[in-house]
């Protein structure tokens, strides 16, 4: 068993400094520049005499923290509520528990039926479902939904995997990315709950594991991601299915967490290198497919953890504060 030191002395810093961080100059964007769909939404049209302005730096605060400490967990959305499912503690259970929070209190949810770490969860028609993982080293292939107060298995996907992103968009579940004992899995899946059906549509141009998922207009996109280690950010086009690809994130990161808020600007926040051998502590911001900039510094930065955006704001609950296992209950928020 870990034996785990407290992220408390390490963070408290950074918690009793303001929680509004400093906004830094954007990074030119790593490697040759690629193209960019014409479907993709337009960025706002900046008069050539005003350079545009910076972002302002998204406002993190410190939420009401998890009952226990995890990684490797699953957060998605529905009904007004935030649900975190899964992942590891810090002796490397796979875990069946799921956790609730009303907005104003965390409560134990439905069990899930089998414990999975780097599960990947989302929304589609007021229902929570979690697709895929891996349970006690063992990779999954299970889809659950959550049906009132319990889990209800749905068709399997077609290839099991951990370490991907499970993402809603046009009335589709899409899954990206991801690994299993024996590598990356290239096939990127789609599921129509009118037919219970899932089918391959695509191979990701670049496969690797430990990505973070978003949606961007009505485009799913995968951003990050280790083996290889990389910035890039491929996004498939659901309305003219076909890859696309959006400029590189300001650094390479894998395991970190992303989100687009209701007003359209997405955030990637934090991570670590493919080795786990040090935090990435970075927050891009994206609001238009020019470019991502850096808009400072994770307020407790982490990897390990699914963004989910509750009540107006992109919520990281959970993560390992330090490369490997160290799971944390803290949760933050941005927007």
């Amino acid at each position: 068993m870990l034996r785990i030191r407290s992220p408390w002395a390490a963070a408290a810093s950074m918690m009793a400094a303001t929680l509004v961080v400093s906004c830094t100059a954007s990074h030119p964007q790593a490697g040759t520049p690629s193209p960019v769909a014409s479907a993709l939404p337009s960025p706002t049209e900046v008069s050539s005499s005003s350079p545009p302005s910076p972002p302002a730096p998204p406002k993190q605060r410190m939420e009401r923290s998890l009952p226990v400490a995890l990684e490797e967990a699953a957060a998605a959305t529905a009904g007004g509520k935030l649900y975190v499912i899964g992942g590891f503690d810090a002796a490397g259970n796979s875990l069946r528990t799921v956790w609730v929070f009303d907005g104003k209190s965390w409560a134990a949810g439905p069990r899930l039926p089998l414990g999975l770490d780097h599960t990947s969860a989302t929304e589609l028609g007021g229902h929570v479902y979690v697709a895929g993982g891996h349970s006690f080293g063992r990779d999954i292939a299970s889809v659950f939904r959550l049906d009132g107060a319990s889990w209800k298995s749905v068709s399997s996907m077609h290839h099991a995997r951990g370490g991907h992103a499970l993402l809603a968009a046009m009335g589709r579940l899409y899954v990206i990315g991801g690994n299993t004992a024996a590598g990356n899995v290239a096939p990127a899946e789609v599921y129509n709950p009118q037919t219970g059906l899932w089918r391959d549509f695509s191979l990701m141009p670049v496969p690797r594991n430990h990505v973070s998922g978003f949606v961007f207009g009505s485009d799913v996109c995968a951003a990050g991601g280790r083996f290889p280690i990389t910035a890039r950010v491929d996004c498939y086009d659901t309305r003219i299915s076909r890859w696309v690809r959006l400029p590189n994130l300001p650094m390479t990161t894998s395991g970190a967490g992303a989100a687009t808020l209701p007003d359209g600007t997405t955030l990637v926040l934090g991570g670590e290198d493919a080795q786990e051998s040090r935090m990435v502590t970075q927050v891009a911001w994206l609001n238009g497919p020019k470019a991502w900039r850096t808009v400072g510094s994770m307020l407790l930065p982490r990897h390990g953890f699914e963004l989910a955006v509750f009540e107006g704001r992109a919520w990281a609950c959970g993560g390992g504060y330090s490369p490997g296992l160290y799971p944390v209950a803290t949760c933050t928020s941005a927007s």
